[in-house]
């Protein structure tokens, strides 16, 4: 008895629990019934946006080196601090080379007094040829007429040979003073090249030398970075440069001050990489942006419409799966969904996308896709555009 009442109360429990079952299927029948919209994928010639990553740099740089051996005196300042055209950077010692500019001045003094004396001799040749002789003009009015008859002498060219050796002397003492003259000059340049300064408004950006180092001709010591004209150097694709044009401004995001700033191009490089098939250009920032050299940045740039045909979807058939962007095809076979991952371009319009890869030209796509569609179903007839 009690076995047949357990057995009709179990067969009363599943009739009642199997009819919520009946009517969720029903409904997801339904739902899997629902019409889809499909989309034949368009071409579309663009231009192409592209994000190229370059750097800011100095409009000019310098790297100072040093043209005399000697220790370091003094560094004025390190990196990162600012110094006026003109300022004093590095001092080298200098009580060596005023040593040696204190004994050209007096190689001077003595080569002008040198000189002094031979022009005094050189003119007395001219005015008083004969002074040289122990009694003078009185008495080679006596030798003269004998010489010329015993043919012993000839007075004239005695006196012309007389007269070029002053003249000779004369000119070896000036060049003597004009040699001591170039000496000093040498001198006062290389006292000059114990003073590095600064060759324009800049920053000091490497430090290579301390107080007391010992330094030699051609090693650099600082280098030094003008700060107030910055440019962001950036290599460009060789096929993207007929599309850039000089004095054009261009959106270009500063990484390291997070904003965007319009930058003149300033300069394009007449010679290609042939490793990497790029071209170095410059564009000029404004002024007073604040960024340091050195900071990352990117060049939004728009390739020339080419005439090459663009994949475009609506945005709606874009769905998302693994966080992948997707779209459902129609299979032009069996009629039935495909799931395919794409690469999506730019923003095209205000309701549509451009496809790099993924889809062709001339595909049917699902443009109403929902989170309910799989692949391998099957799409009623109700087609979009």
């Amino acid at each position: 008895m009690n076995t047949l009442v357990i057995t009709l109360i179990s067969l009363i429990l599943f009739v009642f629990s199997s009819l919520p079952v009946a009517q969720t299927f029903s409904q997801n029948s339904q739902n899997f019934n629902k019409a889809y919209n499909t989309h034949i994928v368009i071409g579309r010639s663009l231009d192409k946006r592209a994000l190229l990553g370059g750097a800011v740099v100095s409009s000019a740089q310098v790297s100072l080196s040093g043209q005399i051996s000697g220790d370091i005196l003094s560094v004025n300042g390190k990196e990162g601090d600012m110094f006026k055209k003109g300022e004093v950077l590095v001092t080298l010692e200098q009580e060596s080379i005023e040593a040696e500019k204190n004994s050209a001045q007096a190689e001077i003094a003595s080569a002008a007094e040198a000189l002094k004396n031979a022009r005094v001799q050189y003119e007395q040749s001219i005015v008083s040829p004969y002074s040289d002789n122990m009694f003078g003009g009185a008495f080679t009015m006596f030798t003269d007429p004998m010489n010329r008859f015993t043919g012993r002498g000839n007075a004239d060219f005695d006196k012309y040979a007389n007269r070029t050796s002053h003249y000779t002397n004369f000119q070896q003492a000036k060049n003597k003073l004009r040699q001591a003259q170039f000496d000093l000059k040498q001198i006062e340049e290389r006292l000059e090249d114990t003073a590095i300064v600064a060759p324009f408004d800049g920053v000091i950006v490497v430090k290579n030398i301390n107080k007391g180092d010992v330094v030699q001709p051609g090693q650099v010591l600082v280098e030094f970075a003008n700060i107030n004209n910055l440019q962001v150097e950036v290599n460009i694709p060789s096929r993207l440069v007929s599309s850039l044009k000089l004095d054009k401004k261009y959106r270009i995001k500063l990484d390291i001050a997070n904003i965007v700033v319009s930058a003149t191009l300033s300069q394009i490089y007449p010679v290609a990489d042939d490793n990497k098939h790029s071209v170095k250009v410059k564009f000029n920032l404004p002024a007073n942006v604040p960024v340091l050299a050195g900071a990352y940045a990117e060049v939004e740039i728009f390739e020339t419409d080419s005439g090459v045909l663009t994949p475009i979807i609506p945005k709606s058939a874009i769905i998302w799966r693994s966080s992948l962007p997707s779209v459902f095809i129609v299979n032009p076979r069996t009629k039935q969904t495909e799931l395919r991952f794409v690469r999506l371009g730019e923003r095209v319009g205000k309701n549509e996308k451009s496809v790099l890869s993924g889809l062709k030209i001339g595909e049917q796509i699902v443009s109403n896709p929902d989170i309910l569609m799989t692949s391998g179903m099957d799409i009623l007839p109700n087609h979009g555009r």
